[in-house]
């Protein structure tokens, strides 16, 4: 009896052993915790960007998030080359490593968006971003992004015989200093200013307009109200502006030729993007509106206007008064962004082929061979 009792507790505890060591195996395969949840950190550094050297760059980790409530710390570490120490004052983080003293390493930070001026770098360059972060457990990720230079267009010099005189304007700046639109350059992105939406939620629809601009080839200067901020700002600069006007005065003072102004209506849902020259504001070059802004927003957060938000930025430059600004090859891929996307789809592409050849090309049967003369031979 007894050695049946010590038989059957081994077994027991045999099984015991087999169902934890079993259910241990699933918890790591699905991702789930018995005793946490499911609530290991998931890092997200953002999109790839595209810049020139010497530019500032928005390094956004907001849509990272830890389910245990602790606070995130945004550990941002750079490839070597990226980011001098002596171009960026980043004192106020929380940490910082460098490679000898030089280039910064990594920024340990609480901010959500980081920003930082990048060195000089040959066109063509890639170098790694990475971004970790880690719950108060000990459980950590990561996510990785890639910063690519791009060459600065080539602007053509100035004529003499082109210099214009500006129309009478209400605009309450000299233009003297400008001289002729062909010595503006690039384009100026402001935001209303709107105490309904965060300021980092304003900073994030800048840069999604600015990554943009940069992806579709339009690589003049890109100018950010945000970049102003902090700087030795030109004289007639205002920090808020809640008109055309207002930010159209601020991107001459920044001797931008063109501004990019949006803004949310105030009754209805709906966020308008506008593209103006500078010297002439009057004049709409175009206006694209974004339906349900705040639908989508409350839903996805900021983030959840990147696709519209990127579209919107294609349609305005799309126009015949950026043909000098953006190469043919550029301007092609951006009209036919959803064919080319079909590429991505072989099968298809090849189903639609045999679809055509079929219907366009003759059906009728390949004739008979001539015979030869004389054929068949007696």
């Amino acid at each position: 009896m007894l050695k049946g009792e010590i038989k059957m507790n081994k077994t027991y505890k045999y099984l015991g052993l087999r169902f934890i060591a079993l259910f241990l195996f699933t918890n790591m395969v699905t991702g789930q915790d018995f005793f946490f949840g499911n609530n290991k950190p998931i890092a997200e550094a953002g999109n790839d960007i595209k810049t020139l050297s010497g530019e500032m760059i928005f390094l956004d980790g907001s849509r990272s998030f830890v389910g245990d409530g602790s606070k995130i710390k945004y550990h941002w570490i750079f490839s070597p080359g990226l980011v001098l120490k002596n171009d960026n004052d980043l004192s106020s983080e929380i940490s910082i490593e460098t490679y000898g003293g030089e280039y910064i390493k990594s920024v340990q930070t609480n901010k959500q968006v980081l920003k930082v001026k990048v060195h000089n770098n040959d066109p063509g360059t890639k170098l790694e971003v990475v971004l970790k972060i880690k719950d108060r457990i000990g459980f950590e990720d990561k996510d990785t992004l890639l910063v690519e230079y791009i060459a600065p267009k080539t602007q053509k010099k100035a004529t003499p015989k082109m210099v214009i005189n500006p129309p009478s304007t209400p605009l309450d700046v000299s233009f003297d200093a400008i001289g002729d639109k062909t010595n503006l350059d690039g384009i100026f992105i402001q935001g209303f200013s709107n105490k309904g939406i965060r300021d980092i939620d304003a900073q994030i629809i800048n840069s999604i307009i600015m990554d943009q601009i940069k992806s579709i080839g339009f690589q003049f200067n890109v100018f950010l109200d945000t970049d102003i901020q902090g700087k030795q700002k030109p004289e007639g600069y205002k920090d808020e502006c809640n008109s055309d006007l207002c930010i159209a005065k601020n991107a001459i003072a920044l001797n931008a030729r063109y501004f990019l102004a949006w803004n949310f209506a105030q009754s209805v849902d709906n966020l308008s993007l506008r593209v103006f020259e500078s010297v002439d504001q009057e004049t709409l070059i175009k206006e694209v509106n974004i339906i349900g802004p705040y639908v989508q927003m409350n839903q996805s957060g900021v983030y959840g206007l990147d696709k519209e938000l990127r579209s919107s930025v294609s349609r305005l430059l799309g126009t015949n008064n950026f043909k000098k600004e953006i190469s043919i090859v550029d301007r092609l891929i951006m009209k036919n962004t959803s064919l080319i996307s079909y590429g991505k789809y072989p099968l298809i592409l090849g189903a639609a082929y045999l679809f055509i050849d079929k219907v366009f090309t003759d059906d009728e049967s390949d004739p008979d061979p001539e015979m030869p003369p004389g054929f068949p031979h007696d």
